[in-house]
């Protein structure tokens, strides 16, 4: 997921010493040749799928992840797959394919103002049309993971989603037209607990009109940046990488097109089939 050496740094977001105490005390850590490897069996909600969920692996086991891989799956029989977290500045373990990549808002330049666009906080009588957006970035992302996701699931992401008490929806509106043309969704106290790190997530942008899409979406992006430099913690967004060469192409253009606007990989997960 990452490119070899001349990569990103080591980022705030490997794995944290807190992290790796709790792992042990509850069991989760293991070894491999010596090594040590954070693992356990997980059921993805869309699918089903019962996968061996690796949120720790020692970088040298990563580097020769199909012998890991094969390890694990004898010791987790029921597994169909696995997800490998890697941190953003170790090269692409061999025999993994890109799940989800995190990446940091950076220092950027201020978003131009323009008359065309107003932004405004959504309020509650918004919550209809930010709900009707989330739910077909919920049911997309499933299915570009071959996954179905029944409408009764995704309404139960959405439910929860706008119910949480840190949930933040900046709306884009034009001049003379009634409803909004699209949103930005955050959650303001995200916690990642393999790096033990608060951050503020960036959970969708969505534009329905493409004319004004790169605009609306360099405001989106500014409005909440400044929300999470206002809090003191780092704006983190995510890619989707879906399952078909196509969608793995175009999911990395959107990650470059990312870096040059200023992102900052931080860690992603790669996944794996059962031979």
């Amino acid at each position: 997921m990452s490119p070899a050496p001349g990569g990103p740094p080591p980022s705030p977001f490997d794995i944290g010493d807190r992290y790796l105490r709790a792992a042990r005390e509850a069991g989760m850590l293991s070894r491999i040749d010596g090594l040590p490897v954070v693992a356990g069996e997980y059921r993805e909600p869309a699918s089903g799928e019962v996968q061996c969920l690796v949120e720790h692996a020692d970088p040298a086991l990563l580097a020769r992840a199909p012998e890991l891989l094969a390890t694990l799956f004898r010791r987790h029989p029921g597994c169909s797959s696995a997800v490998v977290r890697v941190p953003a500045h170790l090269p692409t373990p061999p025999g993994l394919q890109p799940l989800l990549s995190y990446l940091r808002h950076t220092l950027a330049a201020p978003a131009p103002a323009s008359d065309a666009l107003r932004l405004t906080e959504a309020a509650e009588a918004d919550d209809e049309a930010v709900g009707r957006w989330l739910s077909r970035a919920i049911r997309d992302a499933s299915a570009d993971r071959g996954h179905t996701e029944t409408r009764e699931g995704a309404a139960e992401s959405v439910r929860r989603l706008l119910e949480a008490p840190d949930r933040r929806s900046y709306l884009v509106r034009v001049p003379g037209r009634t409803a909004p043309v699209g949103h930005a969704t955050i959650l303001t106290d995200a916690y990642d607990d393999v790096s033990e790190n608060e951050f503020v997530e960036l959970v969708d942008i969505l534009i329905e009109d493409a004319a004004l899409r790169r605009a609306a979406t360099t405001r989106l992006v500014a409005a909440c940046a400044d929300t999470a430099a206002a809090l003191g913690r780092p704006l983190i967004g995510n890619v989707t990488h879906p399952a078909d060469p196509e969608g793995q192409d175009r999911a990395a253009r959107v990650v470059e097109a990312l870096l040059r606007q200023g992102w900052t990989p931080t860690h992603g997960y790669m996944y794996a089939s059962r031979p």
